[in-house]
C-alpha cells in the first residue's frame, strides 16, 4: 500500500527522487550530464509518495494561475512502477490542486515518455496545445484536466 503525504521543498527524500528523476531523463532526451530542473515558484506544493517508511516517488503542484495548476517533477522510482504510486500520487496532487482553488490541472512531459503519457490519458488528461515555456519543443506534450468534473465524477454527481 502507499500512503501520499506533503513534504518541504528542502526534504531530503524529495531532493534524492528529484535527482534521481534528472538522472533517468539525462541519457533519454540528451541532456547535458549536469543537467538541473528548473527551480519552482515559492507557491508550489510538493508531494511524497511512500510504500512503508520508503519516498518512492514525489511530485509538485504549482498554482500558474487563479484557477489552474501545474503539475512538475512527477516521478516514481522503478521498482515500484505499475504497482499503484503513481496513480495514488497523481490523484494527490490534484487534490491539493482543489485545495489550492485549482478548477484545471495543466502538465508537460516528453514524448519519449510512453508510460507517463499512458497514466495521464487513462487518468483522463486530454491533449493540448503546448502552453510556455514549451511551445516550441517538439520533444514537448501537454495535457490537461478539468478538476471540477472529476470532483462530481467522484462525488456520484
Amino acid at each position: 500500500m502507499f500512503f501520499v503525504s506533503p513534504c518541504a521543498a528542502d526534504d531530503q527524500a524529495l531532493c534524492s527522487l528529484m535527482a534521481a528523476m534528472t538522472a533517468e531523463l539525462i541519457p533519454v532526451y540528451g541532456l547535458a550530464a549536469d543537467a538541473r530542473p528548473t527551480p519552482l515558484s515559492p507557491e508550489a506544493r510538493y508531494l511524497l509518495v511512500r510504500r512503508e517508511d520508503q519516498a518512492v516517488g514525489c511530485c509538485a503542484v504549482q498554482p500558474i494561475s487563479l484557477e489552474t495548476c501545474e503539475l512538475k517533477r512527477m516521478f516514481v522510482s522503478p521498482a515500484v512502477r505499475g504497482r499503484g504510486a503513481a496513480g495514488a500520487l497523481l490523484t494527490a496532487a490534484e487534490q491539493l490542486a482543489r485545495e489550492l482553488g485549482g478548477r484545471w490541472m495543466r502538465l508537460e512531459t516528453g514524448v519519449r515518455q510512453p508510460a507517463a503519457i499512458r497514466l495521464y490519458e487513462r487518468s483522463g488528461y486530454r491533449m493540448i496545445a503546448n502552453y510556455l515555456p514549451h511551445e516550441q519543443d517538439p520533444l514537448s506534450v501537454c495535457y490537461e484536466k478539468s478538476l471540477t468534473v472529476a470532483a462530481k465524477a467522484s462525488d456520484g454527481q
